[in-house]
């Protein structure tokens, strides 16, 4: 019985630790996502806040930029007139804007400032296939077109905001020319916020106002292929498309505080259990002197007479057992010869033996000094009890106990009787143990 306790206490824990770190497992794990669900919240909120600052900033320069090209459809010859005054007019205003030019007739008149932009004068935009097509873009919708962003001869990148102008607005029939106004790219993603954005896992495309069609032109393009959102930035007569991923890895600093709330909810799981463990322990410890020999850690007479009546009574009735009643020979002789502690020792020696002679559901108990009683569950008949004590009493009694210079062997007499509930009752079946162990005893004497 103790071995199967000791067995089940063992299960117990290690099912209770199961437990602990499974529940240990869903908490962190619960923490890990509400923290990754902030950290993706915060990145489309980052991502929401550039994409809003970018389209002002765009619109702005642009909206500017079209007044002047508002100005140039009233009186283009007033215009190229008073040209430095506008143009730097507009660069005071505007905020990225790089420089403006104006063709008449798709053919570069004039740029502000002129200073490093000399060698523009006199371009034809149709000798520059990859520029005229953003030029006649804007001529068929008969407004603003952004093209770009692209790569400058004179170094950099820039978005050019195109502008068709027309003689006979609002019929638009007869086609004056182009205002070419020059964004600067790299100042636009830096006050927006998305420069701040490029090792996070973030990428625009929509190149030339595209959208999902254009080409990549910001971060990886991979990101659109596993993208976890999208979102458009709205530009003139057109759209770039932000594609996000969300980072699925942990913060360093939370890793760490997770991985000391994984040991704290493991050790707090150990604690609860020691503290319940000891709780038992001490409830073992009080029932021990209830139900327990002192000496051999075995049952005593109290528990023993307690389960034979719960095994006699109520749904245990039909079920047989058998009784061996053991008893020590010669015990009183090794008391007096090598005393009492030799004589203790000798107890705990067969007590021990018996204990591991027998079944794990059989109950082995101490009832008297020198006498021991085996209760066999499920053993119908009494020639199987009686093989099951000769091989105990042969395996006992092949044990000494050496105590100093003498060697103890155990001797041992057994009695079985096997219960019937058609047949006996509980003294019935103790009464005939004890009186079989009798006769095997009388009868080894006179052997």
């Amino acid at each position: 019985m103790k071995k199967q306790q000791y067995i089940v206490s063992i299960i117990i824990f290690i099912v209770y630790m199961l437990a602990v770190i499974q529940a240990t497992d869903i908490i962190v794990g619960l923490l890990k996502e509400r923290e990754q669900t902030k950290q993706n919240e915060r990145l489309r909120e980052v991502v929401s806040l550039a994409k809003s600052k970018l389209e002002a900033e765009l619109f702005r320069d642009v909206f500017l930029a079209d007044s002047l090209a508002t100005v140039i459809t009233i009186d283009p010859q007033i215009a190229i007139e008073n040209w430095t005054s506008l143009g730097k007019k507009l660069m005071g205003k505007s905020t990225h804007v790089r420089n403006v030019g104006i063709a008449p007739n798709d053919v570069i008149l004039l740029n502000y400032p002129p200073k490093g932009n000399e060698k523009a004068i006199g371009l034809d935009f149709r000798t520059v296939p990859k520029q005229y097509r953003t030029v006649l873009k804007a001529r068929q919708l008969q407004d603003v077109f952004l093209s770009g962003p692209l790569e400058l001869v004179q170094g950099g990148m820039a978005v050019i905001a195109r502008f068709p102008v027309f003689n006979d607005y609002p019929q638009n029939k007869d086609y004056w020319g182009s205002i070419s106004v020059v964004i600067d790219y790299q100042s636009l993603m830096r006050v927006s916020g998305f420069s701040a954005l490029s090792n996070a896992p973030i990428a625009i495309r929509g190149v030339d106002a595209e959208g999902d069609n254009g080409e990549v032109f910001f971060g990886d393009k991979q990101i659109f292929q596993n993208a976890d959102f999208t979102t458009s930035i709205n530009i003139p007569n057109g759209e770039w498309i932000v594609g996000a991923q969300f980072d699925r890895g942990v913060p360093l600093n939370l890793s760490r505080q997770l991985l000391a709330l994984r040991i704290g909810l493991i050790s707090l799981g150990l604690l609860i259990f020691a503290a319940v463990f000891a709780l038992w322990r001490s409830y073992r410890v009080v029932r021990r002197f209830a139900h327990e020999d002192e000496l051999t850690g075995l049952y005593n007479r109290r528990y023993t007479m307690n389960h034979l009546n719960q095994l006699t009574a109520g749904s245990y009735k039909r079920q047989s057992f058998a009784v061996l009643n053991i008893d020590l020979n010669g015990f009183k002789a090794v008391n007096d010869i090598y005393g009492h502690e030799a004589g203790d020792q000798l107890l705990k020696l067969v007590a021990n033996e018996i204990l591991n002679g027998v079944r794990m559901t059989d109950v082995v108990a101490r009832v008297g000094g020198d006498e021991f009683i085996v209760i066999m569950h499920r053993v119908k008949h009494e020639d199987s009890a009686q093989r099951l004590a000769d091989c105990l009493r042969q395996k006992i009694e092949h044990r000494v106990l050496h105590w100093g210079t003498a060697t103890i062997q155990p001797s041992l007499s057994i009695g079985v009787a096997v219960f019937n509930a058609s047949e006996h009752t509980v003294k019935d079946v103790l009464i005939r143990a004890d009186e079989a162990m009798y006769r095997d005893k009388a009868q080894q004497r006179t052997s």
